[in-house]
């Protein structure tokens, strides 16, 4: 099979071992972990994304060419790493191609292996923070570093101690919803100073730490085209994402 996949960056190391390992030709574009913070603008980007490759004008994919058998070598679906992430996904189409999306909240569902495991360590873990290999690597993780760092360049810009005070107190004032860091290892790939590194993020915010075991059958089905109907949304052209309020989370519009 041939196809295309628009990912975020929080899963590139996973789904680049997955890729490298699979018999289908996957043509890859990476999305900056960032545009979590703003659903509607990843939203904005993921259909532009989605418009340029139907439109053979997007700069990451390579030209369609022809196959071996002198058909026109299309792909086949195109998939989405990324699970609701906020809604994000809410409202994405695709014109000619099947849109396949895992049935997913975030990205943790896709490490855990399925959102039945997901929703139990939700349930058992409740105000967990996540870590990851990708995340720590891709993303502005929560810790004292990160806090150092942020209060270096607040003290760059000038800021009185008073007022430097009280910015600082925003800045960790949401860790107040979370008591525990959860680090999934990944089977194939793992850096002790990533496990450190969460070890210490969560000590200097009081949270207890979980260390859990990844599983990548879920990424492995989604890139081989084994998808079924319990754990992947499959739209047909034109068909629309949309929320679901049970447990698959999202659905057809």
């Amino acid at each position: 099979m041939r196809l295309k996949l628009i990912a975020c960056k929080a899963l590139s190391r996973e789904l680049s071992y997955i890729l490298a390992m699979s018999e289908n030709n996957v043509d890859v574009t990476w999305i900056r972990q960032k545009y979590h913070d703003t659903p509607e603008i990843l939203r904005k980007i993921l259909q532009q994304e989605i418009d340029a490759v139907e439109s053979e004008e997007d700069i990451h994919t390579n030209k369609l060419g022809f196959a071996a058998d002198g058909n026109r070598d299309d792909f086949e679906a195109i998939l989405l790493g990324y699970g609701l992430c906020s809604n994000a996904i809410v409202g994405l189409t695709a014109r000619k191609h099947k849109l396949v999306i895992p049935k997913a909240h975030d990205c943790i569902t896709l490490l855990l292996g399925s959102k039945e495991r997901y929703k139990e360590c939700f349930e058992s873990m409740p105000g967990c923070f996540w870590y990851t290999a990708s995340w720590v690597e891709n993303s502005d993780m929560p810790s004292g570093e990160y806090r150092k760092q942020k209060e270096a360049f607040y003290r760059s810009q000038g800021y009185d101690e008073d007022v430097l005070e009280s910015i600082l107190e925003e800045v960790d004032s949401w860790t107040d919803n979370y008591n525990s860091a959860a680090y999934v290892q990944m089977p194939f790939f793992d850096k002790k100073e990533y496990q450190d590194f969460t070890r210490r993020a969560a000590e200097y915010y009081n949270w207890s730490f979980h260390l859990l075991e990844g599983k990548m059958s879920l990424m492995e089905r989604f890139v081989a085209g084994d998808w079924n109907e319990e754990d992947f949304l499959v739209l047909e052209p034109g068909e629309v994402a949309e929320f679901s309020p049970d447990d698959d989370i999202i659905k057809k519009a």
